[in-house]
């Protein structure tokens, strides 16, 4: 499987999360860390939906594609930590997977919020309107 996939990239990724080059500009490792994760959440939340509401009923489509790119997120956050074990310690700080999984679940937190909110907006906009009419 090495053939097929390249992995130079993650030591990219790994080399530009050093503590000590992200405390010189002023950020904590953990607010980068659940930043990018908190944003990958978000792209593949944006890339799978039109997935899922081409295959299933408009009904699931948001419960669905929230959990298929947590679970792809999950995925390669995993990738990302088997590549950074190295015999029998990983180069990865402890706080990796706490964080990771912080950003996953805080998104949905803030989308079901987001949607419930436009939701309460629009029937509260309607209702204005009627009484108004």
């Amino acid at each position: 499987m090495e053939k097929w996939i390249d992995y130079a990239v993650l030591d990219h990724v790994i080399a530009m999360l050093n503590d000590d080059v992200i405390r010189m500009v002023g950020f904590k490792p953990e607010h980068i860390q659940f930043f990018l994760v908190f944003v990958l959440v978000m792209s593949l939340m944006w890339v799978s939906r039109p997935i899922i509401e081409w295959m299933m009923v408009k009904n699931w489509n948001t419960f669905a594609s929230y959990f298929t790119s947590s679970l792809i997120t999950i995925a390669f956050l995993q990738l990302v930590d088997r590549y950074a074990m190295s015999q029998e310690q990983s180069t990865l700080p402890d706080y990796y997977w706490s964080i990771c999984l912080l950003a996953v679940s805080s998104y949905g937190v803030m989308y079901v919020l987001f949607k419930m909110c436009k939701k309460t907006w629009t029937h509260l906009r309607e209702r204005a309107k009627k009484q108004a009419a």
